[in-house]
């Protein structure tokens, strides 16, 4: 009897102590893969921020949101199980809190560091710490806060976020799981009195199944569900070591910011779970598919050829550029493909790397459509990615130049001012079209500082040597976007002493299709301000009444198309030339004609009333030392 109470004593303190094990050892691996799920979710949580947050480097640096951030942080600081957020500089100190009290009334950079933050900036290695949130009103159950770096495309450090993740459902669900188990483990040996080893390695098998499925969870995109770029890498690399022929298909939506301006971001997401759908729809089972980030998207065709995948391809384009409704509004899109073969032993990167050269080709041909790569598409990559960095050279380092164009009255024939224009060379001293550079320059985000340089370069270039006469700089409708350009024109009026009165902007009609109170406001207050607005290229957009109207111009330019005309169609050239001036007359606008290369054309357009002529007859655009002469040789002044 007393061997049995021992035994039982020893088996119920055995027991305990199995038990007691099996609890702490539940407890750990929730703690550990708690911690390890959050460290993902953070991660891909940041790297969905960073895609998502225009700007985010100058909002980092600032604190001080504009309302398409405001818009965006919306959005995101309930993404998943994400529930606030923090943002910090490269320094470590506060510059944003997601709640929404400090984005409508933000605090700005916080003047004193965080330690955690700091450290993370200076070693790039995340910190993580899981909280017991019960006892507080505002928070889960189980929380956990992850400091995380946020890069620059250089993988350089710009500052760090602090993700807060609510843990509280994953915890319940290991909890739960491991907690039935161990019930189960220590009944089955109250029971049987078998072995602890068993159970050791039953408790080890089922914890590295739990952070798989973990693990399993941080490998998708949450709106697409579609493998996200780290799951495809890793795929895709296994893929391209084995004896196969694939075809690897670079997907790009098109315009896809003109859908979320005029949908709404809920709208874009919608579209892009409505390509998922379809490029899920035309894939096979062992089909790789995958959202990289933000509009991209990538297929690898299986054990096929290129030809056998066009059907596919071309069903892809058909359905997405569909129209489709989405909350009782109809939206359309398109997307555009960029094709290469995926050879056994190919190198990865550089199969991406054609495939988004086609995709660069069709974008530049007119998008919604396709391409297979070539040599050829490589080149043309090669060459714009010399432009760009030539074009980022040049920024960083003002290395423009600027030439002056004559601007000539039309009755007298005498210089009253000049046209700025801007001239890049190439490494080779070749010189760049600005057809070419400028829309490159507008695309990467550089025309604002190339911009301010075009404006303070001319002001303090005509102020030394013609302030007395007429400046007219070109204005990207980019420019209008910042709200800068009020701000970056006083500056460089101020610092010159140039006459604001001098000082002539000529935009696009484009810029005014957007209808922009910001637009409007900025044109008003460059008004108020004295400086003159000219319509450039007038005749060859909409040409709106309305804008004449609205925006009160100054100045209308005739586009050159219409004074070459007068050389094969001179009577219709010459009717509309003469109504453009006489509507500019009712309007009390002056007239500019460009392009003028004969004495002919120079000679009619003063006739008909133009007030000022440009072009080749009066001289090529030269650097700034050609401004001192003021006048022009005799025999090619205009007719008075």
């Amino acid at each position: 009897m007393k061997f049995f109470l021992r035994a039982v004593a020893f088996g119920g303190v055995v027991i305990a102590l199995i038990a007691v094990i099996i609890w702490f050892s539940v407890n750990t691996a929730v703690d550990r893969v708690i911690a390890r799920d959050a460290v993902d979710k953070a991660h891909h949580w940041g790297d969905y921020a960073v895609d998502s947050i225009p700007d985010l480097t100058t909002l980092v640096q600032t604190g001080l949101p504009n309302e398409e951030q405001r818009e965006v942080i919306r959005k995101i600081r309930v993404l998943g199980d994400v529930f606030r957020f923090k943002l910090f500089d490269a320094q470590g100190r506060l510059s944003l809190v997601s709640d929404e009290t400090n984005i409508i009334d933000p605090d700005g950079i916080a003047a004193i560091e965080d330690p955690e933050p700091m450290q993370v900036a200076q070693t790039g290695i995340p910190i993580i710490e899981v909280f017991d949130g019960t006892a507080k009103p505002d928070r889960p159950d189980l929380y956990a806060e992850a400091y995380i770096p946020l890069t620059d495309d250089n993988g350089q450090v710009v500052g760090v976020v602090e993700v807060y993740v609510n843990q509280t459902a994953k915890q319940t669900y290991f909890q739960d799981s491991f907690r039935t188990f161990g019930l189960m483990l220590i009944g089955f040996i109250t029971i049987v009195f078998t072995g602890p080893m068993v159970a050791f390695w039953l408790q080890r098998i089922l914890t590295r199944r739990s952070e798989k499925t973990a693990e399993f969870l941080a490998r998708f995109d949450p709106l697409t569900g579609l493998q996200n770029r780290r799951e495809f890498m890793f795929q895709a690399a296994e893929l391209a070591q084995t004896d196969h022929s694939s075809v690897l298909c670079f997907i790009d939506l098109d315009n896809f910011k003109s859908i979320n301006d005029k949908h709404g971001h809920a709208g874009g997401d919608s579209y892009l779970v409505h390509v998922s759908d379809v490029l899920r729809k035309n894939c096979r089972n062992g089909d790789l598919l995958a959202r990289l980030g933000g509009d991209e998207f990538v297929i690898i065709f299986r054990d096929t050829e290129i030809g056998e995948t066009i059907p596919k391809i071309r069903s892809i384009l058909a359905e997405c550029a569909a129209e489709i409704e989405i909350e009782a509004s109809r939206l359309q899109g398109s997307v555009s493909i960029g094709v290469a073969a995926l050879r056994s032993g190919d190198d990865l990167d550089q199969i991406l790397s054609n495939a988004d050269a086609a995709l660069y080709h069709v974008k530049a041909s007119g998008r919604n459509d396709f391409a297979v790569y070539g040599k050829e598409m490589g080149e043309e990559r090669r060459k714009r990615h010399a432009l760009e960095t030539r074009l980022r050279k040049a920024t960083a380092e003002c290395d423009f130049e600027l030439h002056y164009q004559p601007l000539v009255g039309g009755k007298d024939g005498e210089v009253i001012g000049y046209e700025a224009l801007l001239r890049l060379s190439d490494e080779k001293g070749e010189p760049i079209p600005p057809s070419i550079f400028i829309p490159l320059a507008e695309e990467l985000g550089l025309i604002d500082d190339i911009g301010r340089w075009v404006i303070n370069t001319a002001t303090q270039t005509m102020a030394l040597c013609a302030k007395d006469r007429t400046l007219a700089i070109n204005i990207s409708t980019v420019q209008f976007q910042s709200g800068e350009l009020i701000n970056i024109v006083k500056d460089a009026l101020r610092a010159s002493g140039f006459p604001a009165r001098h000082l002539e902007l000529e935009i696009t009609e484009s810029l005014l299709l957007e209808d922009s109170t910001s637009v409007e406001m900025q044109i008003d207050t460059l008004k108020d301000m004295g400086i003159a607005l000219a319509m450039d290229d007038f005749g060859t957009g909409f040409s709106s009444l309305s804008y004449l109207w609205k925006y009160g111009f100054d100045r209308l330019k005739i586009d050159r198309s219409f004074v070459t005309a007068l050389e094969y169609h001179p009577d219709r050239s010459r009717e509309i030339i003469e109504t453009v001036v006489l509507l500019g007359s009712k309007l009390g606008m002056k007239i500019t004609a460009e392009g003028v290369e004969t004495a002919a054309q120079a000679d009619l357009l003063s006739v008909l009333g133009c007030d000022v002529l440009q072009g080749y007859h009066f001289g090529l655009a030269r650097p700034a030392d050609v401004i001192a002469a003021h006048t022009l040789p005799d025999n090619i002044k205009a007719a008075g």
